[in-house]
């Protein structure tokens, strides 16, 4: 199993995003714990509320992607998957407030995505600190209960003790974009999740009117996106977009609107 943790900002995006994929039949629900189900906006106005509990909480939002190998998919179950979800809200600290669980079929991998409030029904904040270290842990251990294809270990965070501080931030800054990336499947949905980190997103465009660069921004810092990866260039993000089923209808229907850049390079 891959999993991929995003903490963000806004339910909104973040639901209405599920919800897509429901309404387009390429999602099931597996599990709902203390939020309404039937549409997307009943279910924001739910984490909403809660979240207004711990008022001073920025980042509320937890979302979790958990991939498995396309050679697993016929014992995949929907009840073996609703399982393993529990189990993961269980180990991670989530399985006391408000979740839902929501399986994608619109990929040749399975997968499932936890959609959580880090504000729990007591009031108290669910813990974020080492949450890679402690879903890799938690991953291996499910990969041995459920008979699981494991993966290999490695180190997916690069060791950063003896980068230069200057040199961290962009470091950060690319495995943030690329998550993000890897969740969406258009150009609307990529910087919806950008921006949900905090992170601002800027086209760029030419005399023409033509899109022809992405920059980021973060902290007062603005990177290119090539400066973080040759892949988080415009046109490699649009190419990994276009790898993503459906991604071209998606696209169409929701052109992003980003203002023009100004003060700084692509």
């Amino acid at each position: 199993m891959i999993g991929k943790t995003i903490l963000g900002r806004s339910f909104a995006g973040c639901v209405a995003y599920q919800f897509r994929k429901l309404e387009q039949h390429q999602g099931q629900l597996l599990l709902c714990r203390g939020v309404r189900d039937y549409n997307a906006a009943a279910m924001t106005q739910d984490f909403e509320q809660q979240r207004r509990l711990k008022p001073s909480l920025g980042r509320a939002v937890w979302h979790t992607a958990i991939s498995f190998p396309p050679e697993e998919t016929a014992q995949l179950t929907n009840d073996k998957m609703a399982a393993i979800a529990r189990d993961y809200l269980t180990g991670m600290g989530l399985s006391q407030g408000q979740y839902v669980v929501i399986r994608h079929d619109d990929r040749l991998h399975p997968h499932f995505h936890i959609v959580a409030n880090r504000v729990a029904d007591s009031g108290q904040t669910v813990r974020d600190g080492l949450n890679y270290a402690r879903s890799e842990k938690l991953l291996r251990q499910l990969e041995q209960k459920y008979e699981l294809t494991p993966v290999l270990s490695q180190q997916r965070r690069r060791n950063l003790e003896n980068v230069p501080q200057h040199e961290q931030q962009r470091i950060r800054l690319r495995e943030t974009v690329q998550a993000c990336v890897q969740t969406a499947n258009s150009l609307f949905e990529f910087t919806q999740a950008v921006e949900a980190q905090g992170i601002a997103v800027q086209l760029h465009y030419s005399a023409k009117g033509q899109a022809t660069g992405i920059s980021f921004e973060q902290n007062g810092r603005h990177f290119k996106g090539s400066q973080l990866a040759r892949s988080l260039s415009l046109r490699g993000i649009s190419q990994l977009l276009e790898q993503q089923p459906g991604q071209e209808k998606v696209q169409q229907a929701t052109r992003p609107r980003l203002p023009r850049a100004t003060g700084f390079g692509y």
